[in-house]
C-alpha cells in the first residue's frame, strides 16, 4: 500500500532521516533546522510560504521524497524550496513503476497551484536524469549546467592534503599558527558566538545584510548537530569565521567573514581547512565548497569577475567539479510554458 506523508505530519522526519542516507553526494541544506533559516528571509520580505515536501511511503518504507514549498509574491507563485531549489531523494531498490506514478500524481496537484516557476534541481545521480526532470522537460522546461566543488572526504589526511594547491600550503600553515581556529559545535556553542558572528559579518559587509531571527535559526542549526562554526583569532579579536552545514554524508561551507584590512594575512585559508577535517572527522563523506562559474557560464547571466575569482580560490582546496542540472518550468494561468529564472538566491550571501 502507498501512503503520502506531509510534511505536516508528525512522522515525517523520522521517515526522512531513513531515506536521507545514501552514500551519494548532494546538498546538505535540506534538513530540519536548515529549513527554517531559509525560511526567515523570503518571510522577512513578506512573502507568503506554504511548505508542500512530502515523503512517499510504501508499506512503511519511505521510498521517495520531494522538498518544496510554494513562495507567493506580488509576481505569482513560484515552487522552489524557499531560496534554494526543489529536490526529490530517491531509495532506488524500492522505486517502481507505481510509486513513480503516484509520486508525478501527488506532485502534478502542487503544480497546479503555480502560477510563476517551478525551479528543480537534479543532482545527476549514477549519472541519470532523475524522473522528474524528464517529467518537467516534457512538459517544455529548460534546463541549465551547474557546477560545484566536491572533496572526497574518504580520501586519507595525507592525500587530501596533497590535492590542494601548492601555494595554499604555507597560507594554511601560518594561519593555523597566527589564528589558533576555534570550532564550534552543539557541546560549546552559546548565542553570544552567533552574536561575534553577526558583529564581524557587519562589519565586514557595511551594513547588516540580514534579520536577526535568521542568525537565530543557524543558532538552532548548530545546536540540533546539523552545523558548525569555525572562527579565527588575531591579538583577541575574532577577525574570520565560517559557517558550515551538514547531514549524514554531506558538508557544504555556508558563509563567511573575513577582516578586509587584514588579507594580507592568510585568513580563511586555515578556517576551511580546519572545516574539512573536521567534517571528515564527523563521518562526513562529501565537503561542497561552493558553485564553480566559468567564464561565459551560464550563458545567459556570465559571472563577475569577482565571482570567478571566488570559485578559483574555492577550488584551491582540491576536489573534483561536480555537475548537476536545474530545470525550470514556467507556469501561468494558461498552463506550463518555457521561461526564464532568475537567479533567486545567491549562496555567498547566505
Amino acid at each position: 500500500m502507498i501512503n503520502i506523508v506531509s510534511s505536516k505530519d508528525p512522522e515525517y522526519w523520522t521517515l526522512l532521516n531513513k531515506i536521507n542516507i545514501g552514500p551519494e553526494w548532494r546538498s546538505s541544506i535540506y534538513s530540519k533546522c536548515k529549513l527554517a533559516y531559509y525560511q526567515q528571509r523570503p518571510f522577512d520580505d513578506g512573502k507568503k510560504l506554504n511548505n508542500m515536501s512530502f515523503i512517499l511511503q510504501w508499506e512503511k518504507n519511505p521510498v521517495l521524497a520531494f522538498f518544496g514549498a510554494t513562495v507567493e509574491s506580488d509576481k505569482g507563485v513560484d515552487l522552489l524550496f524557499y531560496e534554494a531549489p526543489c529536490v526529490v531523494v530517491e531509495n532506488k531498490l524500492q522505486l517502481t513503476v507505481n510509486t513513480v506514478k503516484v509520486f508525478l500524481r501527488e506532485f502534478d496537484k502542487i503544480q497546479n497551484l503555480i502560477t510563476g516557476d517551478i525551479w528543480y534541481r537534479d543532482y545527476l545521480v549514477g549519472g541519470n536524469v532523475s524522473f522528474l526532470a524528464t517529467h518537467l522537460l516534457k512538459k517544455g522546461a529548460i534546463s541549465t549546467l551547474g557546477f560545484s566543488r566536491v572533496i572526497d572526504l574518504q580520501l586519507d589526511k595525507a592525500l587530501l592534503w596533497r590535492k590542494i594547491r601548492k601555494s595554499y600550503s604555507s597560507l594554511i600553515n601560518n594561519g593555523l599558527k597566527d589564528l589558533d581556529p576555534c570550532i564550534v559545535t552543539k557541546k560549546n556553542v552559546t548565542w553570544e558566538y552567533l552574536l561575534q558572528f553577526r558583529k564581524l559579518h557587519a562589519h565586514v559587509s557595511g551594513y547588516e545584510t540580514r534579520s536577526l531571527e535568521s542568525w537565530h535559526r543557524q543558532f538552532e542549526s548548530v545546536q540540533n548537530d546539523e552545523a558548525f562554526i569555525i572562527f579565527g583569532e588575531l591579538d583577541g579579536e575574532i577577525i574570520t569565521a565560517g559557517y558550515f552545514s551538514y547531514s549524514n554524508a554531506n558538508c557544504i561551507y555556508g558563509s563567511s567573514a573575513s577582516r578586509r584590512d587584514l588579507f594580507h594575512k592568510p585568513l580563511f585559508h586555515a578556517i576551511m581547512w580546519t572545516a574539512i577535517l573536521h567534517a571528515k572527522k564527523n563521518g562526513c563523506l562529501w565537503f561542497e565548497v561552493g558553485e564553480q562559474y566559468f567564464q561565459n557560464h551560464p550563458i545567459d547571466k556570465p559571472p563577475t569577475k569577482k565571482e570567478i575569482g571566488i570559485s578559483d580560490f574555492k577550488a584551491g582546496f582540491g576536489g573534483d567539479t561536480k555537475i548537476y542540472l536545474d530545470v525550470t518550468l514556467n507556469c501561468d494561468d494558461s498552463g506550463c510554458a518555457i521561461g526564464n529564472k532568475e537567479n533567486i538566491v545567491d549562496k555567498e550571501q547566505m
